[in-house]
């Protein structure tokens, strides 16, 4: 089974799409699948990619670990949908409206605060980085459209350290890595088995083991919307996880009330649809996931080539992890190879199950 799937990854090797590939396919508990061909270094010289190698997660940091986090706060009370950001921030020079941002707009990217800014250019060190997302002009009125915002993430991810009193690695390692046993997993890796992304004229070298996004570099390596590395073995248990509504190796993990809310669509007839930090697949809206997920199906992707899904009729769940931004950023192969893959997995999933 899943034959053609793997011949499309192999395809998108060959053809440069991507360098290599660490891919996973299961259902609920099930695993069916688990791979991983090509180099996890094209350049300068080849390095072959095996089942241990650590990808840089890019945006699944977001619901990896700081919608995770987010809503553990949220069960334990800790934490509120409606809590707005004059909770927690001096809200004197913001625009308009900005104070009465809730974490429920961050975390289904209704802020209206703008999706991007290099924060190196504005703030001496990152201490300074809430000071200018807070103070940034908006791209639209909170709750009017979906802006996708990682300095939205970064906000969020800064309420949840006000609140513990601990850093975002350490409340991932706590409420994520642990309970899920993802051993693997973590922010700035000190090994040499990771999976290289793109070459930075600024660090003047392939970038191996940083983190790729340039904003969650200025801050350490550590952010709300990226940082975190993490294998194929490791993302399995979270897929498995997500597939089963929130139960992880028969223990509930996040309540069922808790999961239902985090992929309910909050954003009906806006651009995209949007849950507490996952992606939704709805009518008329593209998926990234492919064109064969059930309405209601949820995941998220990464901009260095990653992404998880999950089925919301039948809890199938796909898993890849590649370092396509290893070509460039500019190359768009890739999103074509996802597409295809996802919709090779779910066809042959359902011949055989259906």
């Amino acid at each position: 089974m899943f034959c053609n799937a793997e011949q499309i990854l192999s395809e998108g090797v060959n053809e440069k799409a991507f360098p290599s590939a660490a891919y996973a396919v299961g259902c609920k508990n099930e695993v069916f699948l688990k791979g991983v061909l090509g180099n996890r270094q094209e350049l300068p010289t080849k390095i072959k990619a095996d089942i241990d190698t650590l990808y840089d997660m890019a945006s699944l940091t977001k619901v990896v670990c700081t919608t995770m986090i987010a809503l553990k706060f949220i069960e334990s009370g800790k934490l509120l949908l409606t809590d707005t950001l004059d909770k927690y921030y001096d809200m004197t020079d913001a625009p308009d409206g900005r104070a009465g941002v809730t974490v429920k707009q961050l975390m289904t990217h209704t802020s209206g605060i703008t999706p991007h800014i290099a924060l190196s250019k504005y703030a001496a060190d990152p201490r300074g980085k809430n000071e200018v997302i807070i103070k940034s002009e908006p791209v639209c009125r909170p709750g009017e459209q979906v802006y996708y915002s990682c300095m939205g993430y970064m906000l969020l991810a800064d309420i949840l350290e006000k609140i513990s009193d601990k850093s975002l690695d350490e409340l991932a390692c706590e409420y994520v890595f642990v309970p899920l046993k993802m051993e693997r997993s973590g922010f700035n890796p000190n090994e040499e088995n990771v999976a290289a992304t793109e070459f930075s004229s600024v660090r003047n070298t392939y970038i191996k083991g940083k983190v790729h996004d340039e904003n969650a570099y200025f801050l350490g390596g550590v952010s709300g919307n990226a940082g975190l590395f993490s294998c194929v073995s490791d993302m399995i248990n979270y897929a498995r996880m997500i597939s089963c509504r929130g139960v992880f190796e028969g223990k509930q993990y996040i309540s069922s009330r808790m999961f239902d809310m985090a992929v309910r669509n909050f954003t009906s007839g806006k651009a995209e649809a949007r849950g507490l930090g996952f992606q939704l697949c709805a009518e008329d809206i593209t998926f990234p996931g492919g064109d064969l997920f059930s309405v209601g199906s949820y995941g998220h992707t990464g901009f260095t080539g990653t992404s998880v899904f999950a089925d919301n009729e039948t809890g199938l769940w796909i898993l890849l992890l590649t370092n396509a931004v290893h070509y460039g950023r500019d190359k768009t192969k890739y999103f074509c190879y996802r597409r295809k893959f996802h919709n090779a997995v779910v066809s042959e999933f359902f011949k055989k199950h259906y």
